[in-house]
């Protein structure tokens, strides 16, 4: 081997190394850190599964969206397992691995682009479903399937349109995309980009006309289902039509994961990512003086926009370059092409539907539980310029490296580059998830003890929607209140559990309980050497079991947070081992 294919050969190791590493880690932090308790709008979407009857709780909008099938999984886990997340889990990361197993496979197979460009495209897309600075809509059972189950349903969906495009007898194989299409509109709202992105892989593979008036037919359709179904005034009430503004939305929008990336730049408070003492200290002077002189780039409107503007731009470009040109794409620039325009119908819907809501709260545009649209998109516009020839317009495959656009050469290059620039990110989202986790925990014990401070930090959670919500989940044994601890709360300690000896025990009397009668908000600490369990009961003198602790990151040096009915004093309480 010589010394040229040496190095292809290291470059491939490493970039498919690289997406192993950012993949398993994701995944890592997800088993490990996605709460099993109740949160956010699972506190009301929950209450609808349990309180309308089946099969019309489906088909309930929720927050202007139709989450028709995901709505069924979480149905079915509430069925077969307690609302316990852990379907809901299992299918959302087994989408996003099929999902960035078909746009490798489809990158792979495109045989006229070397192979180096190809392991790039492999990285990619694994990197960008799997990134986590995507932590939010990933390590959230909900929010997981919620973006990666449309995920699938596009990449498939383009799978199957490159192999409609090139049969003579293409029907079946086009009806299953539009049906996948279809299922992902009634999975998440973005969902209805996805037929957007089947006609541009139709239209780059150059199908006949007939299989792209068939999608613009199928299109037509399910947005008419989509809008007449029952409870259509949430899905278009919040719609506002301002082209300029909408416009600059989108972008802004689409430009988001660039800033996010490099956060440590700009962001005093994220340097510490950084992992090195010489890294972070550079990068903490060039944040300092960023913070100091650019405007805040959590609610900015440029450089974002500007970014989002040069990917629009870019995806015109080539579009048009491969509409005039009497070749067809291949198979992974078609599905660049159809995995952008789908990021770009994602973006004009959510600058139409959440342009008064971004008016109201400027910061929420760049919210992290978006991220994962922007990132699909930047994952066309990579493949679009790896996958494209010497000449968009040319019958002639130029081969080799020496007849590579610039563009693919830039991409490439980018590609060797975010796995080092995108670290701090990806270990920020494993510490984000930590500290979330420890909060839900927290609250998901306030909800068993049935003891939780008014006004208290809630997150994303509705404090009327989570105490509206615990009667009826805990009358029914859902989520938390599934497990067997919960029904311990309140009984007497059975005879032989060991209790814990050494345990230093802080308490904070609240007197203004969200959910009844006074009570104490609990912090433990184990001695050191001493076992860890996840959750660990408290008891007062008269061996009554009286609360709960659980495990929070939040609380340092480590320990445990939670609560215990009445006013109790740290001398009052002991810990014993939950089963």
């Amino acid at each position: 081997m010589n010394s040229r294919g040496v190095i292809t050969a290291l470059i491939v190791v490493f970039l498919v190394i690289a997406a192993c590493v950012y993949t398993v880690d994701s995944i890592d932090t997800i088993l490990r850190f996605a709460p099993h308790a109740l949160y956010a709008d699972q506190w009301r979407q929950y209450l609808d599964y349990v309180t309308i009857p089946f099969p019309q709780n489906l088909f309930h909008p929720d927050n202007g969206h139709r989450l028709v099938l995901p709505n069924f999984v979480a149905w079915l886990e509430i069925r077969w397992f307690a609302g316990d997340q852990s379907l809901q889990i299992v299918v959302g990361i087994a989408c996003g691995l099929a999902a960035s197993a078909i746009a490798a496979a489809l990158s792979a197979s495109d045989r006229d682009v070397p192979v180096v460009y190809r392991a790039a495209a492999l990285f990619l897309s694994f990197f960008a479903i799997f990134w986590l600075a995507n932590v939010r809509t990933l390590f959230h059972s909900t929010e997981l399937l919620h973006t990666k189950l449309p995920m699938l349903c596009l990449i498939a969906a383009i799978a199957l349109s490159i192999f409609a495009a090139r049969r003579p007898r293409a029907s079946p194989a086009l009806f299953a995309a539009l049906l996948l299409a279809l299922s992902a509109t009634f999975s998440f709202g973005y969902g209805l980009s996805v037929f957007l992105g089947i006609f541009a892989t139709l239209v780059a593979c150059k199908a006949d006309w007939r299989l792209i008036a068939t999608c613009v037919a199928a299109l037509a359709v399910a947005a008419g289902l989509y809008l007449i179904l029952p409870g259509s005034d949430g899905v278009t009430g919040s719609m506002t039509f301002a082209p300029f503004e909408n416009l600059l939305v989108g972008a802004r929008w689409l430009g988001a994961p660039f800033v996010t990336m490099f956060c440590f730049l700009w962001d005093p408070g994220t340097t510490g990512l950084v992992p090195t003492e010489p890294l972070r200290q550079a990068t903490g002077s060039i944040a300092g003086y960023a913070a100091a002189h650019l405007p805040d780039l959590h609610t900015s409107v440029m450089p974002q926009a500007l970014f989002g503007a040069f990917g629009m731009l870019v995806l015109v470009v080539a579009s048009w370059q491969r509409m005039r040109a009497r070749a067809a794409a291949g198979p992974m620039e078609a599905t660049g092409l159809g995995i952008a325009w789908f990021g770009l119908g994602a973006a004009g819907i959510v600058s139409l539907s959440r342009l008064a809501y971004f008016h109201e709260h400027p910061e929420q545009i760049y919210a992290d539980r978006y991220l994962c649209w922007p990132c699909l998109f930047w994952l066309g516009i990579a493949l679009i310029g790896l996958g494209r020839r010497a000449r968009a317009n040319s019958d002639s495959v130029a081969r080799g490296p020496q007849a590579r656009p610039l563009a693919g050469k830039a991409v490439f290059a980018c590609a060797l580059l975010i796995p080092f620039c995108a670290w701090p990110t990806q270990y920020g989202g494993s510490i984000y998830a930590a500290l979330v986790r420890g909060h839900v925990d927290n609250m998901g014990v306030g909800s068993i003890v049935g003891v939780f401070e008014r006004g208290a930090d809630t997150g994303e959670t509705d404090p009327g929607e989570f105490s509206r919500g615990i009667p009826a989940f805990s009358s029914r044994h859902i989520a938390q209140f599934a497990d067997g601890v919960a029904t311990m709360v309140g009984q007497r300690l059975p005879a032989g559990t060991p209790t814990i000896e050494g345990a230093t025990v802080e308490v904070r009397p609240i007197a203004d309980n969200l959910l009844g009668a006074p009570g104490t908000a609990v912090t433990l600490r184990l001695p050191q050497g001493a076992q860890t369990p996840y959750r660990i009961l408290l008891v007062d003198a008269e061996n009554q079991i009286v609360g709960l602790v659980v495990r929070d990151a939040r609380v340092q040096p480590s320990g445990y947070s939670g609560y215990a009915r009445g006013a109790l004093d740290s001398s009052g309480l002991r810990a014993a081992a939950a089963p």
